[in-house]
């Protein structure tokens, strides 16, 4: 005997047990990834891109960032969910008005 089910009533199957274990997407979890551009806007209070690799990427190492070194022509990956809930956990530790390194 050999039983028939589509692709898509076999995804609202699994996505339905997945649910019941209390498994949730990633994108859920994690929310969308945004650009390093869009990350400097929104949580880098006016610091520019070197800034903000030097005083918060390359010194706290957040979780929020899974490739800190993406090397020449490739970009960072950022899970906005998981850096703002890092910045709520951390924003008082960072010194906001340290100047670059190159500028002191």
């Amino acid at each position: 005997m050999e039983v028939s089910i589509s692709k898509d009533e076999l995804k609202v199957a699994v996505k339905e047990i997945l649910t019941d274990m209390g498994y949730t997407p990633t994108k859920a979890a994690n929310g969308k990834s945004i650009s390093f551009e869009e990350f400097c806007k929104k949580y880098g209070r006016g610091h520019g891109k070197a800034w903000i690799k030097e005083k918060i990427f390359y010194r706290y190492k957040p979780d929020f960032v899974s490739n800190i070194h993406p090397g020449k022509g490739r970009s960072f990956r950022i899970s906005d969910g998981l850096a703002a809930e890092w910045f709520a956990k951390h924003e008082k530790e960072i010194d906001w008005d340290e100047p670059l390194e190159r500028d002191k």
